[in-house]
């Protein structure tokens, strides 16, 4: 009798366990509070940045709102730009980067959305995402991939014919336009909740930067088609460099630091969300554009 009263015991300790982490998981998933009336997430712009990089987990499972932002974000989201165009154009002759690599003219602003009172503003989220592909299914990850300019996936003219962002960036960091930062992503809407919420007339109000990294198969799970295996480190610090001086570009052609987000937070919360982009490390992220913001002042 013991016996038996020690394993119920034990199994509905198990079933509370279960259902505490699924309440935890089901938590942290929850999209970040949004405004409709302004068609923006609730909170000054580093406020709702630390809800929208939510670590970012295989899955698509997030982790916690973030306390604190890596420097400098932690000071400039949101806020004015201090830096100038010539100095930016400077730094692009010497790279020998062209603008319409990294979105088009400094000269252009934002792509705007109309919000429900008619109101027309510039772009305020910088959305960030992986590609998820190429799918490898079981094959392992190539070996050369993050350095060999002939793998397919560092091909970026693929995705001129499927503009579903507005930049794709390879492995090797360079970057292709598909859909200029003056104008709405051309095909679809970058985001599912772009699609749910935003919808045609305030799409405009994201910036979609796509990062290739290929997805292999989890061969444990139930999915046969699944691609939850990503690689470690997820990108290559020539994407990190190449992703912060397309975020200061579209930064300085609004004239204020936009809001980044990861695709996974920003969709939470809607069915079959996605889960990228995944293994991102936003410190790296952070140090680029630190670098970046020492040598242009």
């Amino acid at each position: 009798m013991k016996n038996c009263i020690k394993k119920l015991f034990y199994f509905f300790l198990c079933v509370f366990a279960s259902l505490q982490l699924e309440i935890n998981v089901n938590a942290q998933n929850k999209p970040c509070k949004f405004e409709e009336k302004t068609l923006q997430f609730v909170g000054k712009p580093n406020e709702q940045a630390k809800c929208l990089l939510r670590p970012n987990k295989i899955g698509g499972n997030l982790g916690e709102e973030l306390k604190i932002l890596p420097k400098p974000f932690d000071k400039i989201i949101g806020e004015k730009v201090n830096i100038e165009k010539q100095p930016l154009r400077k730094f692009l002759k010497k790279h020998k980067i062209d603008e319409n690599q990294i979105g088009g003219s400094l000269d252009e602003n934002l792509v705007t959305a109309i919000l429900p009172n008619g109101e027309e503003i510039q772009a305020i989220y910088f959305i960030i995402h992986d590609t998820s592909y190429p799918y490898l299914k079981d094959e392992a990850f190539p070996p050369d991939f993050d350095t060999n300019k002939d793998w397919k996936g560092n091909n970026l003219q693929i995705w001129l014919k499927n503009p579903v962002a507005h930049i794709f960036v390879n492995r090797l960091g360079d970057s292709v336009t598909t859909t200029f930062f003056n104008k709405p992503v051309e095909k679809g809407f970058g985001t599912k909740f772009a699609r749910d919420f935003l919808k045609t007339d305030a799409k405009g109000l994201q910036i979609h930067i796509e990062l290739i990294q290929p997805r292999r198969r989890d061969a444990k799970n139930s999915n046969p088609k699944n691609d939850l295996i990503a690689p470690f480190p997820g990108f290559t610090n020539k994407q990190y460099e190449r992703l912060a001086l397309l975020y200061l570009a579209a930064s300085v052609r609004r004239g204020t630091f936009l809001i980044p987000a990861y695709h996974s937070a920003i969709d939470a919360g809607i069915e079959d969300a996605h889960d990228d982009p995944q293994n991102f490390e936003l410190e790296k992220f952070a140090a680029e554009l630190k670098k970046m913001l020492n040598a242009l002042n």
